[in-house]
């Protein structure tokens, strides 16, 4: 039986010492495990990296070819509007160049006209102070009052037509010009009824 123990304290110890061996074995293999788990880690955050790092630098190609692109098409639309705005500006030139022409040719027609109708007014009232000079008794009383004012409106109508040219806008030449050929009326009236 002593041997039989002795040989159940060596199949202990054998079986201890394989037991042990394995717990060695396993720990090593745990470490070798966690080693290639951390390997493996390391690669795929390097891979990660890699392929952040890559799609990065796409993008900020694509990002640069798109800032090209839009600075192109930005300078495109520029110089579109340019173009648009200046073939614009010279027809709205021209036509003004026209109204202007139009408004001078107008203003200078009616000026003339006014000038022949103010001529007629002065003679006609030099005619009338000539008749009244020889016939006191028979002009009415207030016919050289009446008679003054169309000659001093006749003078105010010559100084305004001179200032007709200097008239910012074609509405404002329009109504001065409405206004004198009111008051040309008027003046013309009062010499026919003095008359």
């Amino acid at each position: 039986m002593s041997s039989f123990r002795n040989c159940g304290v060596v199949f202990v110890a054998l079986a201890l010492a394989a037991c042990q061996k394995s717990a060695t074995e396993e720990r090593n293999e745990a470490v070798n495990a966690q080693r290639e788990a951390t390997e493996t880690a390391q690669q795929a955050a390097t891979d990660r990296q890699k392929e952040v790092s890559q799609a990065n630098q796409e993008a900020a190609k694509d990002i640069g070819v798109a800032r090209r692109d839009a600075h192109e098409r930005s300078l495109e639309a520029v110089e579109n509007e340019i173009q648009r705005t200046s073939g614009a500006q010279a027809k709205a030139n021209e036509e003004v160049t026209e109204a202007n022409k139009a408004a001078a040719n107008t203003r200078g027609e009616f000026a003339k006209d006014a000038r022949k109708r103010l001529d007629k007014i002065d003679a006609r009232s030099r005619e009338l102070h000539q008749k009244f000079t020889k016939k006191s008794k028979d002009v009415p009383a207030d016919a050289q009052t009446r008679l003054s004012q169309v000659d001093h409106e006749s003078q105010s109508l010559r100084t305004d037509l001179t200032r007709l040219d200097t008239t910012a806008t074609p509405q404002a030449i329009q109504d001065a010009q409405a206004s004198m050929e009111k008051r040309l009326d008027a003046a013309e009236k009062t010499l026919d009824d003095i008359d």
